[in-house]
């Protein structure tokens, strides 16, 4: 099986290349030129095997789980952003050559491409940067090593809490019951039920004494036995040593033992506990102060969070200037039909032509001896010629109605462009920010630095 190249074999493919030597100002016109067909042919080659390698990664990885392949074609990404950025440079140096300009800045980017495979984090930086890296990720070893090690402690604690919140519920519950049974309207409900039953059962076996003997003595016997339990009843409410209360008090006791492992446990977990936590913000703050590309980002972020209501404005305001457009479009594409020469002519012939139809349809009726749908048709010639000057006055109001609707057309539009311009001076200058911020970015994590500081770093 053939060995795929791997990702730092593509990044010394790119520095063999040698785009950075094309900004030297000793070359000649000529020799810059075949060297900038030379590195578009190459980058053009490495796009494709970048480009198939991906595609390859991220299929092999898993074919269900998206962030599986993210992960894995993350470090072929990474290096098709540094060939994007490259290209660019060779652009603008292409575009100065052409347009006469001064040559634009030598450049230096990267020799060493690394990150973690499992979060999917990877950057391009020099052999510094590698070996603080590697630094870094040793301390993360050390900090996830010490994690797997108090798991367990972690993970009984996090028992010892649980069933405390759990016994803690169940305390409470119980303690409620108990406070509702010291109450005095508990017990006088309970009595009060007893005297009524007593009472019942009394009337009962007094009415049935004579006539239904077994019924009465039932009901005598069920009468004495509210009679016993009344006493009974207010002996066990004055007597605290009740089983809810015994079943309370050992609760108590389960809940103090508790408490007490769980203060040793936590007792002997907690050294690790704040190590760990000390540990994580050193790592954090080693993470921060290492990744430059990350600063960038919030900086970016924030313009994009600032900018975002400004944006949406903006795209409303030309979604509704083009509808407003249209519509201007369309009144007056109506007006200018409606004022062409002829128009209402043919509109007042049309009246005309109806008054002569209904007038001969009439002469022809009462010629042939309908005399009455003569009539009608007479009538009907006489409302067409009533319509006319109605009809002259409907157009003249129908046109006033269309200017009217697009002078509020217009004005609108002229509000919204208004306010287009004034959402546009606040926009503008965070959009002109953002575009910085997002090259300045990309610059960043593909690892590419300016002259200066590569001859500072140097």
């Amino acid at each position: 099986m053939i060995q795929q190249p791997s990702p730092q074999d593509y990044l010394d493919d790119m520095h063999a290349i040698g785009i950075p030597g094309l900004f030297q100002p000793h070359l000649t016109t000529r020799d810059r030129a075949a060297g900038i067909r030379r590195v578009r042919q190459e980058l053009g080659r490495l796009r494709t095997e970048l480009t198939l390698q991906r595609d390859t990664a991220a299929e092999e990885a898993a074919v269900d789980r998206a962030d599986a392949r993210k992960r894995a074609a993350a470090p072929l990404n990474l290096l098709l952003l540094l060939h994007e950025q490259l290209l660019d440079e060779v652009n603008d140096l292409e575009r100065s050559l052409s347009n006469g300009k001064p040559l634009p800045y030598s450049f230096d980017f990267g020799r060493f491409i690394f990150g973690d495979a499992k979060s999917g984090e990877w950057f391009i930086g020099s052999e510094a940067q590698f070996d603080e890296w590697r630094n870094i990720q040793q301390f993360k070893r050390r900090l996830d090593a010490l994690r797997e090690h108090s798991q367990p402690a972690r993970e009984q604690l996090t028992e010892f809490v649980g069933e405390l919140e759990a016994l803690t519920l169940t305390h409470e519950k119980r303690q409620a019951k108990i406070d509702r049974r010291k109450t005095r309207s508990f017990v006088m409900r309970r009595i009060g039920l007893l005297v009524i039953l007593l009472a019942a059962s009394a009337a009962v076996s007094a009415h049935y004494f004579n006539t239904f003997r077994n019924l009465s003595l039932v009901a005598l016997g069920l009468a004495a036995a509210c009679a016993v339990l009344i006493p009974i009843v207010i002996v066990n409410w004055k007597d605290p040593r009740t089983r809810t209360a015994r079943k309370q008090r050992k609760l108590e006791q389960q809940i103090h033992e508790l408490k007490q492992q769980g203060a040793a446990y936590h007792q002997s977990y907690q050294p690790a506990e704040l190590q760990i936590k000390a540990l994580e913000v050193h790592y954090s703050r080693m993470m921060d102060t290492w990744e430059a590309a990350r600063l960038v980002k919030k900086r970016l972020d924030s313009f994009i969070e600032e900018g975002q209501p400004l944006r949406e404005r903006v795209e409303s305001i030309r979604a509704e200037l083009d509808e407003l457009r249209q519509q201007r479009e369309k009144l007056q594409a109506k007006l200018e039909r409606r004022q062409k020469r002829g128009a209402f002519i043919r509109r007042m012939t049309l009246h005309i032509m109806l008054v002569l139809a209904s007038g001969a349809l009439g002469f022809y009726l009462q010629y042939t001896g309908e005399t009455d749908y003569g009539s009608v048709c007479y009538g009907l010639g006489a409302f067409f010629i009533l319509l006319l000057p109605l009809a002259y006055i409907d157009w003249k109001n129908f046109d006033g109605k269309l200017e009217s609707k697009l002078r509020q057309v217009e004005t609108r539009m002229r509000q919204l462009q208004t306010e287009g311009k004034q959402v546009m001076k606040r926009y503008h200058p965070i959009e002109l920010q953002i575009k910085t911020l997002i090259a300045q970015y990309k610059r960043t994590r593909a690892g590419i630095t300016n002259g200066a500081d590569a001859s500072t770093s140097a």
